[in-house]
C-alpha cells in the first residue's frame, strides 16, 4: 500500500482498523487549481514578480496572508505596504512558496484545527517546529537545509488525518504519556504511524522526496540516510517546542535537552535558547495570519 516515495515496509497488524490509501484519496485535497499555478512559477527561476503578481491577484484569500504578513513585525518594515507587488517584493518568493503550503494545509484541516482542541494544538506545534528548524538551520550554519520549514510544518500532518478518521479514539490516543508509546498505539490499532500516513500525504500534494523521507524517519533520524541533516533539525525542533509549551501533552518532563539529535547536531542549550527567542513571535505572527 505505502510504496511512493520509496517508503519503508507498512507495520501491518491482524486487523488494521483503517484503509489508509482510502482516506488520503478521501479526505486530502489535490493542490487547487491557482494554487497549483502560482506553485508551478514559484518553481520557474526566470519568472517574473509581474508574472506572480498577476497569478496571486486572482487568489483572494492568498493576497490576504501576503499583505497581512508583510506588514507583520516579522519583516520589521518603517512603512505600510497596501500592494500586492511591494509586497511580494518584501516578503520575498521562497516565503511566498511557504505560505502557499501553510495555506494549503491550513485550508485542508481547517475543521480539525478549528473545532478541535487537540488539532489546534497539532498545527500550532507544526508552525513552531517548521519555522524553528529553519532558524535552527541558520544558527548553526547548515547548508542544504532549505526544505527544513515545509518538513517542519507538515511532519505531523498524519495525526489531523487521523483524528479526522477517528476523532474520539485517536483523541484518547494522543493522551498518551510519551510518544515511543503513542507510536506503538498507532500501530496497534491502525496498522501504521501518523509519520508513515504524512509521507503519503506529502507525496500526494507532489512533494521532493526529502520532504517524504524526512516526515517518514523524523522519530527515527538516523535512519533517514541522504536526509538525515533536515531529519535531526526537525528531531530536535520538535523537542525544543514540546519543551516550551507547543506540544499536544501538557507535560513536557518525558524531554530530555540532550538527544541523538542535539549531539548530532552540535547544539548547546544556549543555541536552543536563542533559536527560540528568535522564533516565538514569527510563531505568534504566523499563527494569527492564518487562524
Amino acid at each position: 500500500m505505502i510504496s511512493e516515495c520509496t517508503l519503508a515496509e507498512p507495520i501491518t497488524t491482524p486487523t488494521a482498523k483503517i484503509d489508509i490509501d482510502e482516506i488520503v484519496k478521501t479526505n486530502v485535497p489535490m493542490m487547487r487549481g491557482s494554487a497549483a499555478r502560482i506553485s508551478s512559477l514559484l518553481n520557474d527561476i526566470n519568472v517574473s514578480s509581474r508574472n506572480l503578481t498577476e497569478a496571486i491577484s486572482y487568489d483572494p484569500i492568498l493576497t490576504a496572508r501576503i499583505l497581512r504578513l508583510a506588514n507583520s513585525p516579522i519583516y520589521s518594515l518603517q512603512k505600510n505596504v497596501s500592494t500586492l507587488r511591494q509586497a511580494i517584493d518584501v516578503v520575498g518568493m521562497k516565503s511566498i512558496y511557504e505560505i502557499l503550503i501553510i495555506g494549503l494545509a491550513a485550508d485542508s484541516f481547517a475543521r480539525e484545527i478549528r473545532d478541535s482542541d487537540k488539532g489546534r494544538k497539532i498545527w500550532e506545534h507544526s508552525l513552531a517546529v517548521a519555522l524553528l528548524s529553519r532558524e535552527l538551520g541558520r544558527l548553526l550554519g547548515l547548508r542544504g537545509t532549505e526544505e527544513a520549514f515545509i518538513c517542519g510544518l507538515l511532519h505531523d500532518i498524519g495525526k489531523i488525518l487521523l483524528l479526522r478518521a477517528d476523532f474520539g479514539g485517536y483523541s484518547m490516543l494522543l493522551n498518551e504519556e510519551n510518544e515511543t508509546t503513542m507510536l506503538q498505539c498507532e500501530t496497534s490499532c491502525y496498522g501504521y504511524t501518523h509519520a508513515q500516513i504524512g509521507s503519503l500525504v506529502a507525496n500526494r500534494w507532489g512533494l521532493p522526496d526529502g520532504v517524504c523521507h524526512t516526515i517518514l524517519n523524523h522519530h527515527n533520524p538516523s535512519q533517514a540516510e541522504q536526509f538525515a541533516v533536515i531529519a535531526h533539525l526537525i528531531c530536535a525542533a520538535d523537542m525544543i517546542s514540546n519543551l516550551n509549551g507547543f506540544g499536544v501533552r501538557d507535560s513536557t518532563s518525558e524531554f530530555p535537552e540532550e538527544t541523538e539529535s542535539t549531539i548530532m547536531l552540535n547544539l548547546s542549550n544556549e543555541q536552543m535558547d536563542i533559536a527560540w527567542a528568535n522564533t516565538l513571535d514569527n510563531i505568534i505572527e504566523i499563527t494569527n495570519a492564518f487562524a
